[in-house]
Formats: structure tokens, C-alpha cells, sequence
């Protein structure tokens, strides 16, 4: 077993090189929140599906409030896929704010394929590579990268409620500010510090479509507001996160990614 195999089976997550500077990463994050200032109506026009069959397939803007019981979080994001030129080509020579934010996109979301790439050959474990690259007939490699910025809620302790993620890895590329934890259930939960140049990457829920080691387990985690001077602030949070999935197959359900969340007052 390499050192990689052996921390994600053991913590639940692994720090990962990703060579891009924060400055980098910055300029992308000020251009989303440039395009968050934009009207709803432009916001929402860039609006597909990279996987139909899944739920987290989903191209474009979004707004939530406390839309699902097991969710009840309040943030904003846009997830990014190179999709998006080819099909919103004419709309974005029109709306410089945009193609501006999705041109500083562009290489995280690269960037992110070619750090997926490592990890997978890394782990060596056959077909796995495969399952996330290996496209035919047209179809586009499911990897999302979402901008997001969390708003505070009067609820308080949690920004993101503890889950699983619906695809079947993540990897946390960066955010503004301490909050995120990770274990395999609610009992193990450890706060993670993001490193320079590096990602954060932890197997999902949808883990056993790529991977059938029975070793390797899907990460529980949460996003907490450390920073009480946040409270009451427009904007609690950011965070870059790109979510992965294998190819052609459907998420499991919430209820399923969400089991061990109880609400809290």
C-alpha cells in the first residue's frame, strides 16, 4: 500500500500538490463575486447538464435558502465546466464580467483534472482511471468546479450541514477561512488546514462506482463558522470546490448522503 492509499484509509482525506498560487486562485474568486453583482436574469442564462442521469450534473448559477430539510444552508455558486464555451460562445463575447470570471476558471478546473489524474494512477487500483476519463459518445468528463459563497444564517453553528458528497470524490482546492472538518461519521470529525499549493482530496458517497476496496471510505463532513466576527456579515465564507464523479451513473439520494445529519437549534 503507497502513503496515499494508506492516509485516505486511515483519515479520510489526503493534502494533495495542486501548483496553483492563492494569488491565482484569488483573481478567479474576486471575478465570481464581480459576477454575483450581475442581475439574476444573466446570472441564471448559462443553465446545462453535463449528466443528466445525476443530480449533481448541473452547469451554471445557483442560489439556496433552506430549500430541503437537509440542507437549510444559505449560500451561492456557480459550477464551472470548459462545456460551457462551446455552448455559450455568442452570450459571452456579450457579457465581458462573465467570460472574464470563467477565462480565471478555466485553469482550476485543468489543473484539477491533471491533479484526478495523479491521484487515480497513484492509487493504481484497476479501471479506476478509466471510470472518470474514458469518455465515448460525446460525452463530457463530470467534473464540476463550484464557486461558493455562504451567507450567515441566523441558525448559527453550521455554514454547510454535515453529509457526504454526492459524486464519488472531492477535491477542496481553497477557502477564506478555517471551518471545514472531516471524518467518516459524525464521532471522528477533525478540522482540516489547508496547506499552500496543495487540495484537499476525500472519496464521496458514489465511491464504490469507481472503487470496490471496501478499505476506501467516503468522508462526513461539515462546514462551521469559526469566526463569530463573521456573524451579520454579507458574506461568511468562500470556498473553491471541485466535485467528481465516474461516468453515466446516477447519485445516490439524499436521504442517503445526509444519514447521519440530525438538526441542530
Amino acid at each position: 500500500m503507497n502513503e496515499l492509499s494508506h492516509v485516505l484509509q486511515t483519515r479520510y482525506y489526503a493534502n494533495v500538490p495542486f501548483p496553483i498560487k492563492r494569488e491565482q486562485i484569488l483573481e478567479a474568486v474576486e471575478a465570481f463575486f464581480e459576477f454575483l453583482k450581475l442581475p439574476d436574469p444573466i446570472k441564471s442564462h448559462i443553465d446545462f447538464s453535463i449528466a443528466p442521469k445525476h443530480r449533481r450534473g448541473d452547469v451554471g448559477f445557483r442560489h439556496r435558502e433552506g430549500e430541503h430539510a437537509l440542507y437549510d444552508d444559505y449560500k451561492d455558486f456557480f459550477h464551472y465546466h470548459p462545456d460551457i464555451f462551446e455552448k455559450y460562445g455568442e452570450f459571452l463575447k456579450e457579457q465581458p464580467i462573465i467570460n472574464n470570471f470563467l477565462q480565471k476558471a478555466a485553469p482550476l478546473w485543468e489543473q484539477t483534472a491533471k491533479t484526478v489524474s495523479d491521484i487515480l494512477h497513484s492509487l493504481n487500483i484497476p479501471g479506476a482511471y478509466e471510470k472518470i476519463f474514458k469518455t465515448h459518445d460525446n460525452q463530457s468528463i463530470h467534473i464540476l468546479l463550484r464557486f461558493l459563497k455562504y451567507e450567515w444564517n441566523a441558525s448559527g453553528k453550521y455554514l454547510a450541514k454535515p453529509h457526504f458528497d454526492a459524486g464519488s470524490f472531492t477535491l477542496a482546492i481553497a477557502e477564506s477561512c478555517p471551518g471545514l472538518r472531516i471524518g467518516s461519521n459524525p464521532d471522528d470529525l477533525e478540522s482540516v488546514e489547508h496547506k499552500n499549493e496543495h487540495a484537499v482530496f476525500m472519496c464521496a458517497s458514489n465511491l464504490r462506482q469507481v472503487i470496490k476496496d471496501p478499505l476506501y471510505k467516503p468522508a462526513w463532513h461539515d462546514v462551521i463558522q469559526v469566526d463569530e466576527t463573521k456573524i451579520g456579515q454579507p458574506c461568511a465564507r468562500w470556498a473553491v470546490v471541485a466535485f467528481i464523479e465516474a461516468l453515466d451513473v446516477e447519485a445516490l439520494p439524499r436521504e442517503e448522503t445526509h444519514k447521519f445529519f440530525k438538526s441542530v437549534a
